[in-house]
């Protein structure tokens, strides 16, 4: 897999998170914080901190690397050809790919967090996994793009 191949997925999903799965934030939060309250067993407080602040980490973490992207590497996006782009992309992966990535991206957070505070890193980043994936597989369900 060569490293435009990468940069490109990283932008694509990028842009997918900007558009059409900009839902996937409020639900993956809702998501996460039901499995840290009752999954995790974390009291109230803990778990709606955790869910809001590793999701605005992801994002604004995955915002920082695809500016790096865009900015130093310069790479640059190019649309496909087709009037109507929605035939063109497979809207499950582009949602289970964004989840993959944020999930990824919340682990980090959740090791940083740990550095500080006492939380179990394997709970937190198996919740962050489930609830992303979770979360990608309703807003494909619920999205509708003609």
């Amino acid at each position: 897999m060569s490293l435009k191949m990468i940069e490109l997925f990283f932008l694509n999903t990028w842009l997918w998170s900007r558009t059409w799965g900009i839902y996937h934030m409020p639900t993956n939060i809702l998501v996460m914080l039901a499995l840290l309250k009752f999954v995790g067993r974390f009291k109230l407080v803990p778990s709606v901190l955790l869910a809001v602040f590793s999701k605005v980490f992801s994002s604004a973490l995955y915002t920082v690397i695809v500016f790096l992207l865009v900015f130093v590497v310069k790479i640059q996006f190019v649309p496909t050809e087709s009037l109507n782009n929605s035939e063109s992309i497979n809207v499950l992966l582009a949602c289970i790919c964004l989840g993959l990535v944020y999930a990824a991206l919340q682990s980090i957070f959740f090791l940083m967090v740990n550095k500080f505070y006492a939380l179990n890193v394997r709970v937190t980043t198996l919740i962050a996994f489930v609830s992303n994936i979770i979360s990608a597989l309703l807003v494909y369900r619920f999205l509708e793009i003609n």
